[in-house]
């Protein structure tokens, strides 16, 4: 009978645990908006599983035989491995309510990696090597823009990037290209991707920064993490930026960077990079994270 309360007791903590996700607005710091709907419904099959274990102790305590499968799972009568099997359970449950939730960081981005070319795994659909033109403000971009065929030669495509291509036209024609967060991946793959067509062109993106010894004092990258179902498979994507007074710059404080896109090396990789003409600190945002959009090219 003790063993089913028990059991009752840690499948409610786990329901009640995410009840309380769900009701703080944690959640997310968790697991990818699309999952939320599978998690919440995960709690009722945990109190349904607590209250079945409630039942089990009732019947037993009258003296009833529950329905069993015969597999002889019956609880070792060592106090001691008891206490270990179900601490496995009651100690991750204890943290969870107990520790408060951060977001991931610098930390992490330093032991995950930091992919400073959102285009991995493409390759670069580029028909000549013939440099884009700078583009500045919107007018020029008009202009560039007239005739089709030249905008069309900037921007090749295959199968496996013509929605990239089509994205990146779009961006193209806009005087400024902010990167948003509904699409913060695959616009920096597109500026990846097409990096002639937009040298020069004036940038903004907000994230957290990041830095490691071999940027120096004038560069810092700024970050943000891409998180496709849980926390657990998320990974930090961003962009170099580089600034006189980068040194100034905590890790992890979040800024909204704008400047001007160029290309550099880095431990011996061609890079794009933000030459930066103005930053500004800003508040941790309320969904720190990214994830990808499941509806870009449909």
């Amino acid at each position: 009978m003790t063993h089913h309360l028990i059991r009752a007791a840690i499948l409610t903590g786990f329901a009640m645990f995410i009840v309380y996700l769900d009701r703080t607005g944690e959640m997310m710091l968790y697991i990818a908006p699309r999952m939320e709907l599978y998690v919440k419904l995960s709690a009722l099959g945990l109190y349904a599983a607590a209250i079945y274990q409630v039942y089990a102790a009732l019947q037993k305590r009258m003296g009833n035989q529950t329905p069993s499968c015969d597999c002889e799972h019956e609880p070792s009568p060592s106090i001691f491995k008891n206490t270990i099997i179900y601490g496995l359970f009651v100690f991750p449950l204890l943290l969870g309510f107990l520790v408060p939730t951060g977001t991931l960081g610098s930390a992490l981005a330093a032991k995950k990696g930091l992919s400073l070319s959102g285009s991995a795994g493409f390759e670069r659909p580029l028909a000549n090597n013939t440099p884009a033109p700078d583009v500045h403000d919107a007018a020029e971009a008009a202009q560039a823009s007239t005739t089709g065929e030249s905008i069309d030669s900037l921007f090749p495509a295959d199968e496996y990037t013509e929605t990239h291509a089509a994205y990146g036209k779009k961006l193209y024609a806009e005087p400024l290209v902010s990167v948003p967060e509904k699409q913060f991946i695959e616009t920096l793959t597109t500026l990846d991707l097409y990096r002639k067509a937009f040298m020069g062109k004036e940038i903004e993106i907000t994230g957290f920064v990041y830095r490691e010894e071999e940027m120096g004092k004038e560069r810092i990258a700024v970050s943000r993490f891409a998180m496709n179902c849980c926390s657990a498979d998320a990974l930090p994507y961003g962009l170099m930026i580089t600034w006189p007074k980068a040194n100034e710059f905590a890790d992890d404080e979040w800024v909204t960077v704008r400047g001007t896109l160029t290309t550099s090396t880095y431990l011996d990789n061609e890079i794009i990079l933000l030459d930066a003409i103005k930053v500004e600190r800003i508040k941790t945002p309320e969904s720190p994270y990214v994830y990808p959009d499941l509806d870009f090219g449909l």
